[in-house]
């Protein structure tokens, strides 16, 4: 008769143990946290709000983010005046993101800590779940704040659009505009081009763009005109995608002026 040799209860355990530890190391690229798609995966133009009156001191703050979820650094700064600090005044940022890919962003801040955290989003362009609180210092919040968080995409294109008054009075517009890829020493990014305004008395066309800066999902942009001495400054918002730009208000000045409304530009294919 042929013998049969048991199998210990022991050898068998090993055995399941084994090969459940290969299946978790093949599949621990499938388990990993959440990271940046590219090195610059978080590199732009940021705006972080809240409408809490907890933020009357700081209730808004854009400026740039550089590197990804792994390591970021920033310099924000205040984007509303009446702020506790200057707009001119710089706040370096640093942080990571960890496991659940929560970014926590701090730096110092009037003489306490800023701190920014918020889930990053799959597409890296905003945060969910954002919160921010300062502890310490002349602008320390009571607790943290409930806040939107979104980057920006770079103001450059050609726009056409028109300023309008509120007699009625349209002046149409077609700008090009360039923004510069990296922010200044407190995270505003500037502006470079000109606007033509056709059949526009007050202004020979192409004018060149002048004291223009972008800073979080806002802008201002004077074009001065030297030869006919007409100057118009615009101000406004602008849509995450930068396809458009909302005039919340232009004042122009000069011979033709003074003058001041709204109006609206639209990036062209």
């Amino acid at each position: 008769m042929q013998s049969t040799r048991s199998v210990s209860p022991l050898a068998v355990a090993t055995h399941v143990l084994l090969l459940l530890a290969f299946f978790l190391v093949g599949c621990s690229s499938s388990l990993a946290p959440l990271s940046g798609t590219s090195a610059n995966a978080l590199t732009g133009n940021w705006q972080v709000s809240s409408m809490s009156t907890t933020a009357m001191k700081l209730p808004m703050l854009s400026g740039e983010l550089t590197g990804s979820v792994t390591a970021v650094t920033g310099i924000f700064h205040a984007a509303s005046a009446g702020a506790c600090v200057s707009q001119a005044t710089a706040i370096p940022l640093t942080g990571h993101a960890d496991t659940k890919n929560v970014l926590t962003l701090t730096g110092a801040l009037a003489g306490g800590t800023l701190t920014i955290s918020g889930n990053v989003a799959e597409d890296n362009k905003s945060l969910t779940g954002t919160t921010y609180n300062v502890t310490g210092g002349t602008c320390a919040f009571s607790a943290p704040v409930v806040a939107s968080a979104q980057a920006f995409s770079s103001v450059t294109g050609t726009y056409a659009g028109s300023f309008s008054d509120a007699g009625g009075h349209v002046i149409d517009i077609t700008a090009n505009l360039t923004q510069t890829p990296a922010s200044d020493t407190t995270g505003n990014f500037q502006l470079s081009g000109s606007g033509t305004f056709p059949n526009n008395p007050c202004f020979s066309s192409p004018v060149s763009v002048s004291n223009a800066q972008v800073t979080g999902g806002s802008f201002t942009q004077t074009y001065a005109d030297s030869s006919t001495q007409n100057s118009v400054t615009a101000t406004g918002t602008f849509s995450s995608d930068a396809n458009t730009l909302t005039v919340t208000n232009w004042t122009l000045t000069g011979s033709c002026g003074p003058d001041s409304g709204t109006g609206l530009l639209t990036r062209q294919p």
